[in-house]
């Protein structure tokens, strides 16, 4: 058994290196970057350099779900499954279904949030969409799968192994869901300071409210449904939002 968790901990940690990879296909806001950095690195070398760095985050991500999510009474069924060479065929297909469902609902609750805060945060959007470019590849890939890695089978699993320890099981998911949203849309801050060094209270809560909602519906999918139904979903909830982008005016 602990060789099929060694063997399910590497596979997920290679699927969270493809999804940082797929940063190499996006634009880096370089204007944003020390002169002597520009300077004395290629706009490759510094990618490569500023991979280091999520992919070290999977690498401790996975260090503590692996042995930590059946404890906190979550899965990983289709792959944990395939590793053990048993049929996961109606699973996958269950976790792809919820996925699928719930990630668009994802996306769609996304889309009217963005609409409900409008032309208050119009000019703010416009300059995020100058300075932050993610490609199609890597909203899908580090968004679909790295995301979830670090924040719903790390972060997630840590505090749902903590919080049993004091919760019954179904306030400790919820307490867990709840933190760790909130972490999720904090940890998209960083992102916009680069852009934007002072954002707007409105810009704030945009981001924050944004994330947590996905937030909330991934971490339920984890919970319910196992670790790639929130990849699926999350990865669903963009195919919804690039969608909406490219066929809604404004």
């Amino acid at each position: 058994m602990k060789n099929k968790k060694f063997l399910l901990g590497s596979l997920i940690f290679l699927l969270g290196v493809v999804g940082v990879l797929s940063l190499l296909t996006s634009d880096l806001p370089m204007d944003s970057l020390p002169a002597l950095v520009r300077e004395r690195f290629t706009e490759t070398q510094i990618k490569l350099l500023v991979l280091l760095n999520p992919v070290m985050l999977v690498l401790i991500m996975v260090c503590i779900g692996t042995p930590l999510h059946e404890r906190a009474g979550l899965k990983v069924p289709a792959l944990m499954g395939w590793l053990q060479g048993t049929p996961v065929g109606s699973v996958f297909a269950g976790q792809v279904k919820a996925g699928v469902v719930f990630g668009a609902l994802a996306g769609v609750l996304l889309v009217g949030i963005s609409f409900t805060f409008g032309d208050a945060i119009a000019a703010d959007q416009e300059k995020l969409a100058t300075g932050i470019k993610p490609s199609l590849l890597a909203r899908f890939l580090y968004g679909g799968i790295t995301e979830e890695i670090l924040v719903r089978f790390g972060m997630m699993t840590l505090v749902m192994w903590l919080a049993l320890k004091v919760l019954p099981s179904t306030a400790a998911a919820w307490t867990s869901i709840a933190l760790t949203s909130l972490l999720f849309g904090l940890g998209h801050l960083p992102a916009v300071f680069a852009v934007i060094p002072e954002p707007s209270t409105i810009l704030y809560a945009y981001i924050l409210l944004g994330n947590i909602a996905g937030g909330i519906v991934f971490g339920w999918l984890y919970w319910k449904k196992g670790l790639e139904a929130a990849m699926i979903g999350h990865a669903m909830a963009h195919v919804v939002m690039v969608s909406a982008e490219r066929l809604l005016p404004g």
